[in-house]
């Protein structure tokens, strides 16, 4: 007589989450010890010590020299995340032993996960490394940048497009888009002069959740053209009936930022700001931009928060060069991969960090035509990069907040490893085919 059928035993979900989780731990850390196996670490870390500790010296008070060398420490990070990420694909793939992982419990995008976390471990352990030796460093506080109620520049370059198109002066051949941006920038770059006798007045909306502390008006830009020591300036702040009169004392070449003190702004008020010339002898120009060198900074992020938001853009970075790495090392040899990488990263950040032209250069010739629409092609992965601008704002004292980081992570991050995964999820399953 046969035996009675055994029930099937049905594994529960929860035990097949874990298997799958253990797993994706296991091959974690295998490319954990594949990437620190060598003396990669311990001469990134090296290398990061002699760039922010001897480089720039023990006494900089100033800050000047530190950027310069954080800045080869950041290139470094790139070229070395870059190797790794290559590494990481381009062996397996050359030796064929890619579908070996795979007869695990393990997707292919679960593995490309894996060894995305785990050789983005050390690139932590080194950014926590330039935040240590940052943290030595006298940074400034992070404030918000407020910039004066002034017209949209949307819309004043609308009325100047209305205006030329009546009078007949708009040229022939420009598409409509090209001309509202030269109108655009004309407004945007427009110098104005302070003239003795004639005060400019600038009008400040303050957010109605102005967190307590001191603010300070900040005059940027080149605006005294090398004779700072013949003016005399002042600006008079009024805010909520209260009237505050102060001279700025220490007047530079790239302008000056004045400290407003404390208990004269109210939250949700309007703040005026004057500035005038009490000089006697004209025999100085005052000249800026009203939408980019005048700004009101306003009490933000303390220095840590601010250095904490710089160290995860700078590992964002990173996590950016080795997921191309491993892109390019699923198609590639290793060394085509570092060398095409390199290439790459040399192209997107001369895009991206080229000074802007103008409509009017690059209507000058048929390469500034072509040039100025594939530069711009080439630098829009990294153009949330740029407007966030993490370097100089560290420096400069303005905030790097939350919300822009997690704009940063949304818009280039996020969107940069899903097209990154592509070709490792291709080869994992050519390779599967194959076999």
């Amino acid at each position: 007589m046969e035996a009675p059928p055994q029930p099937i035993r049905r594994v529960s979900a929860l035990s097949t989450i874990g298997c799958r989780l253990s797993t994706f731990a296991a091959e974690a850390a295998l490319a954990w010890r594949r990437a620190v196996r060598g003396p990669l670490l311990w001469a990134l870390l090296a290398a990061l010590a002699l760039l922010l500790i001897a480089l720039p010296g023990i006494e900089d008070p100033a800050l000047l020299r530190t950027p310069y060398a954080l800045g080869l420490a950041w290139a470094l990070l790139l070229v070395a995340a870059l190797w790794t990420g290559a590494n990481a694909y381009a062996l397996d793939r050359e030796r064929t032993l890619l579908t070996l992982p795979l007869t695990k419990p393990l997707r292919p995008i679960q593995l490309w996960l894996a060894r995305l976390v785990a050789n983005l471990l050390p690139f932590a352990v080194a950014v926590a490394a330039v935040g240590a030796l940052l943290a030595w460093r006298a940074l400034p506080p992070g404030r918000e940048r407020l910039v004066p109620l002034l017209p949209p520049l949307e819309s004043l370059a609308k009325a100047d497009f209305a205006r030329f198109q009546a009078e007949g002066r708009l040229p022939r051949g420009v598409p409509r888009w090209r001309l509202l941006r030269a109108f655009r920038e004309a407004r945007e770059n427009h110098y104005t002069e302070l003239k003795l006798g004639e005060p400019q007045t600038f009008t400040f909306a303050l957010p109605a959740t102005l967190r307590p502390g001191a603010a300070a008006f900040r005059l940027s830009g080149a605006p005294f053209l090398g004779a700072k020591e013949s003016l005399r300036l002042e600006v008079t702040a009024t805010c909520a009936g209260q009237r505050r009169t102060l001279i700025p004392g220490d007047l530079r070449d790239n302008g000056f930022t004045l400290d407003l003190g404390a208990g004269l702004l109210r939250p949700g008020e309007p703040l005026t700001l004057t500035l005038a010339r009490t000089d006697t002898a004209d025999v100085a120009s005052v000249l800026y931009r009203e939408y980019c060198d005048l700004a009101l900074l306003l009490p933000g992020s303390s220095a840590p928060v601010n250095l904490l938001c710089f160290c995860l853009t700078l590992l964002a970075t990173c996590a950016m060069a080795l997921a191309l790495g491993m892109a390019l090392g699923c198609v590639l040899s290793l060394p085509v991969a570092l060398f095409t990488g390199a290439l790459a990263l040399l192209a997107l950040t001369s895009a991206t960090l080229a000074p802007s032209t103008t409509v009017a250069d690059e209507q000058a010739s048929c390469f500034g035509r072509l040039a100025a629409p594939l530069s711009q092609a080439i630098a829009q992965p990294l153009r949330p990069l740029v407007d966030l601008n993490p370097l100089v704002r560290l420096f400069d004292g303005l905030a790097i907040t939350p919300r822009e980081l997690l704009a940063f992570c949304l818009r280039a991050l996020l969107p940069w490893l899903a097209l990154c995964s592509l070709p490792a999820l291709s080869s994992a399953a050519r390779q599967a085919q194959q076999s």
